[in-house]
C-alpha cells in the first residue's frame, strides 16, 4: 500500500425520504432519492503500528475518535468481508460536514474509506465492497457511487438515477442536535402511526433528470422534526420568511436546506444571515468516483 490514500467524502441530502413499516430485522423499508453534494471531508488512509482516526478541521467536534467511528469500522468490515486482517492504518479525516447534521458525514467518510482500500487490497470486488458498506450502516451502500440514486430496503438497495442538473443548495445547521437522533425520530414516527407509500420517490424517479425546488421534495420525518428539535419549527419559519423559499429537512436533521437555481445561492444565503445557525453554500455533485 503506498503511503497516503486521499479522497473525498462527499455530503448528501434527501430529496424524497418515505418511511414505511418495521422490517422483521428491527429496520423500516425506506424509498428516498439521494442526491451528493460538493460539499465533502477528506480522508487520508496512511499505514500505521495500530488503527487510529484523527478528526481535523471546522466541523471535528461531535466525531469520534476511536473504534466507534464509521470510518475504522469499515476496514473492519471490508476486512472481514474478505476473510483476512484489518491493516492498521492511520485515518485522518478533515470535517467539513457537520456531524449529527442528517448529512450523512460519517457514512460517507467509511464509504471513502472502502473506495481507498479497493484500489490496494487483492481480491476487493464490488460485491465485497456492497458486503462491507451494509455491514457498516444504511447510508454506505448509497456513499459507494453517490451522485443521484433511489435507495430502497433499509439502503442497501442502490438504482443510479439520471444526475440532478447542477442546482444550488443553501444548508441551515442548528446550534444542537439530539443525542441518539435518528432512533428518537424513528420513534416518533412509530407513536405517530402513519406509514409512507413509495409515491414521492418513484414519480420523482421518474422525472429525473429535472429542476427541482424545495415545494417538489418529500421528508417523513418533518412530520416529528419540530416536536424532536427544540427551536427547529422557529428557524424553519425565520429562513422561509426572509427568503420567500421553500427549505426541507436534511436526513433526520437538524439540518435544513433550500435548493434551487445556481444564481440564486448567494441571494438565499445572505438573505438569512444572522439566524441562529451556520449557513454553508454548496452545489449539487456527481460521483466522486465516477469522475
Amino acid at each position: 500500500m503506498p503511503d497516503t490514500l486521499t479522497g473525498l467524502a462527499p455530503a448528501k441530502i434527501n430529496l424524497t425520504l418515505e418511511i414505511g413499516g418495521t422490517r422483521p430485522d428491527g429496520y423500516h423499508d425506506l424509498s428516498s432519492i439521494l442526491q451528493t453534494l460538493a460539499l465533502a471531508d477528506e480522508v487520508t488512509l496512511q499505514p500505521a503500528a495500530s488503527t487510529s482516526v484523527e478528526n481535523t478541521g471546522p466541523f471535528a467536534d461531535g466525531s469520534p475518535g476511536g473504534p466507534e467511528n464509521l470510518a475504522w469500522r469499515a476496514v473492519d468490515a471490508l476486512a472481514d468481508a474478505l476473510g483476512r486482517e484489518p491493516e492498521p492504518l492511520r485515518i485522518r479525516i478533515v470535517k467539513r460536514i457537520p456531524a449529527a447534521g442528517g448529512l450523512g458525514g460519517g457514512a460517507s467518510d467509511a464509504a471513502t474509506v472502502l473506495r481507498l482500500l479497493a484500489r490496494h487490497w487483492p481480491g476487493v470486488s464490488e460485491n465485497a465492497l456492497a458486503t462491507a458498506a451494509t455491514g457498516v450502516g444504511s447510508d454506505e451502500p448509497f456513499f459507494l457511487a453517490g451522485g443521484t440514486a433511489l435507495v430502497e430496503g433499509r439502503g442497501e438497495r442502490v438504482t443510479p438515477l439520471p444526475d440532478l442538473p447542477g442546482h444550488g443548495v443553501v444548508l441551515f445547521i442548528p446550534p444542537d442536535t439530539l443525542p441518539n437522533k435518528t432512533a428518537t425520530l424513528f420513534r416518533a414516527l412509530d407513536r405517530d402511526g402513519r406509514v409512507d407509500e413509495p409515491t414521492v420517490s418513484t414519480a420523482l424517479a421518474e422525472r429525473l433528470p429535472a429542476r427541482v425546488t424545495g415545494a417538489d421534495l418529500y421528508n417523513s420525518f418533518e412530520r416529528v422534526a419540530f416536536d424532536c428539535f427544540p427551536g427547529l419549527a422557529g428557524l424553519w419559519e425565520q429562513i422561509e420568511a426572509r427568503t420567500g423559499e421553500a427549505v426541507r429537512l436534511a436526513g433526520a436533521g437538524p439540518t435544513l436546506f433550500w435548493i434551487g437555481p445556481v444564481n440564486e445561492t448567494e441571494r438565499v444565503r445572505n438573505a438569512a444571515e444572522g439566524l441562529d445557525c451556520t449557513i454553508i453554500p454548496t452545489a449539487t455533485a456527481g460521483s466522486p468516483w465516477l469522475r
